[in-house]
């Protein structure tokens, strides 16, 4: 595992402007074992079909698909992949040196662990450190704890089928996240900055996701609504297991302070 060939999946829509950069991040790596896929999601924009043809490399290919937005771009970029290992990685972001092999290395140790992140660098139109969780499934239940740019292990993507191509509008990588921990793997988060992550004004979330959350939402908890309904009531006994526990033990604090009184005092 620890020399496993590692495939970087880099999808891009009209964003030839960043894509030299990510490209660049991938070969500052202290790992050298990888390929880098690049996905051209149909783009119309002149610029960025130039760098399309300018980035194509022994470590780079480029392949060519018609528009589907980001989950279908993915399981367009997987399906060609001969690693064992999966980077995702947006070609307007990239990774911090070290990434590849502080990853790698978290699965190697832990056969349980099937996706790595690490902590976000926001950059851009906002300067901002994220600290997602990860975790198990019960993590993701009302919200995204891993970014989409992460590593995993193809052996995820094939378990659950791939991204959820019908979510066009942002939140696959939710979405996809609560099917990988579903599966029994566990996300494990590097709490370092390792992942930088660009503000600009035209992202998905900033145009797509955002306007459209409630509908996005709606679609995961309905795909997912039986595993929604069993968390929820788990939810519940569990906070009431945790407030009589609390009764009792407080009530067992005030039975012996007032017996101490009592007995100081007779």
């Amino acid at each position: 595992m620890l020399n496993e060939l590692i495939s970087v999946v880099i999808p891009c829509y009209n964003d030839g402007a960043y894509l030299h950069e990510a490209i660049a991040s991938i070969r500052r790596q202290d790992y050298p074992n990888y390929e880098i896929i690049v996905v051209n999601d149909g783009s119309t924009d002149a610029a960025t079909l130039k760098v399309l043809d300018e980035v194509v490399a022994p470590d780079v290919q480029v392949l060519h698909k018609e528009n589907g937005r980001m989950a279908s771009a993915r399981n367009y970029g997987i399906r060609h992949a001969k690693g064992k290992i999966i980077a995702a990685l947006d070609s307007d972001d990239y990774f911090g040196d070290t990434f590849f092999k502080k990853a790698v290395a978290i699965l190697d140790a832990n056969k349980e662990v099937g996706v790595v992140t690490s902590y976000i660098q926001l950059f851009g139109a906002e300067k901002l450190v994220s600290k997602p969780r990860g975790g198990t499934a019960v993590n993701f239940l009302f919200g995204n704890q891993c970014p989409a740019c992460a590593i995993y292990r193809r052996e995820c993507w094939e378990d659950i089928g791939g991204f959820d191509e019908a979510m066009k509008l942002g939140y696959e990588d939710w979405e996809f996240y609560i099917r990988v921990t579903r599966q029994g793997w566990k996300i494990e988060v590097i709490p370092e900055r390792l992942l930088f992550y660009r503000q600009t004004k035209k992202s998905t979330y900033r145009n797509d996701t955002r306007p459209n959350v409630v509908e996005l939402v709606d679609y995961i908890v309905n795909k997912h609504q039986d595993w929604y309904l069993d968390m929820i009531k788990q939810l519940i006994v569990r906070r009431e297991v945790i407030y009589t526990e609390s009764r009792i033990s407080y009530q067992n604090i005030f039975k012996m302070l007032k017996n101490r009184l009592l007995g100081k005092y007779k």
